[in-house]
């Protein structure tokens, strides 16, 4: 059984949202110098920033990222920090003369820069969640806040109707909504899976069903809402959400996505994660064969196969963020629960490196006597 939040326990959690809440600062884009792409200078004082924060200061400048990864090829890191400034001090002679600068009181960290005057605060947030989950009867599973922005994501799952896929045994779910709030990127409505037979709960950022609100306008939230009435009406499961699952159960996953999972789950399960996703036995057999893994790059490990399924790996991912800390004694924090979570819901819904691989009607020997152009000889 899922457990769910009680009401004291989400109003708690609530309280330290919006005390965690990101502040907001208005500067002119002439007294902020980048310094690296850990530090900026504002008005003289050197203050850290996120990597994301970097990204969306570039973003801010209207610098297109296939641009800015240009600039990564062709110029060393001096280079690229000088172009940026002489192109912000340019941009504020020519009338985009202020930014809004986003900085955590948690990480005392500048977790992201934008034009908007404003951004959407935690409290807000409750106000506009509170709405989707007591209208469309969901219970609140789990409440994270992170630790670096002070953003807030929930998960929450309808109580009533269990769902079966169609052909698979031991995958009951239930559907509902992972709904969160970025000081940089919005409100996001997506949707969550929770696997009722090992409670695993898995987040999916398919692009339809995905939303992101960005401004709490008359219509901005008029249409965040009817998109959510939209989702009910198929019960908030993904389109084509059985149809992937069974696709993940039969394909076979490359030794790239094997290692990536298993890359992921390490910091938190240690040496039991050889376990979970037999990684070492993978390799092994392939060493048997006179094949280093360890020696192949990227494109080679996406061609080789594993003896792992797609799904099997996506249940790895999710277990650990939802269950291994009832088992194991690990550090494994709400953050990190989130990210698995994602990350899990992304390996479902990627093309699988194994995907469109066309099935051999013949045998892997090369026969002799069938070799005709050979025969000619």
């Amino acid at each position: 059984m899922q457990t769910t939040l009680a009401n004291t326990l989400v109003e708690t959690k609530k309280k330290e949202a919006i005390s965690a809440q990101s502040l907001t600062k208005r500067i002119s884009t002439r007294d902020l110098r980048l310094i690296d792409e850990s530090h900026v200078e504002v008005n003289g004082h050197t203050i850290n920033i996120t990597k994301d924060a970097y990204k969306s200061l570039v973003r801010a400048l209207d610098l297109p990222t296939t641009f800015t990864n240009r600039l990564d090829r062709l110029f060393n890191a001096k280079a690229k920090v000088d172009f940026i400034n002489t192109l912000s001090r340019a941009i504020a002679q020519l009338g985009t003369s202020s930014l809004n600068v986003i900085l955590s009181p948690l990480s005392k960290t500048i977790v992201g820069f934008t034009r908007a005057s404003s951004i959407i605060t935690n409290e807000s947030f409750f106000k506009l969640s509170d709405k989707i989950i007591d209208g469309q009867g969901f219970s609140l599973v789990d409440m994270n806040i992170n630790p670096t922005t002070g953003g807030v994501s929930m998960n929450a799952v309808l109580d009533q109707t269990e769902h079966n896929i169609k052909g698979l045994t031991n995958e009951a779910f239930k559907t509902g909504l992972t709904i969160s709030n970025n000081p940089v990127g919005g409100i996001q409505v997506s949707p969550y899976i929770n696997r009722l037979w090992c409670a695993n709960g898995c987040t999916t950022e398919m692009a339809k069903e995905s939303y992101i609100l960005n401004d709490l306008s008359v219509t901005g939230t008029s249409k965040f809402f009817d998109h959510v009435n939209d989702l009910r009406k198929n019960n908030f499961i993904p389109e084509g959400y059985g149809d992937k699952v069974r696709l993940a159960n039969s394909t076979k996953a490359s030794i790239a996505e094997m290692d990536r999972a298993y890359k992921l789950i390490e910091p938190f399960v240690g040496a039991r994660a050889d376990s979970i996703i037999p990684k070492e036995r993978n390799y092994n057999a392939y060493s048997q064969m006179g094949v280093n893994l360890n020696e192949r790059g990227i494109n080679d490990r996406k061609m080789a196969e594993s003896n792992q399924s797609i799904w099997s790996l996506v249940n790895a991912l999710t277990w650990t963020a939802t269950n291994s800390d009832k088992v194991l004694e690990n550090n494994i924090q709400d953050t990190d629960r989130v990210n698995l979570q994602i990350a899990g819901g992304n390996l479902l819904d990627k093309n699988y490196d194994l995907q469109n691989r066309m099935t051999s009607p013949f045998s892997n020997d090369i026969k002799s006597d069938e070799q005709i152009g050979a025969l000619l000889n």
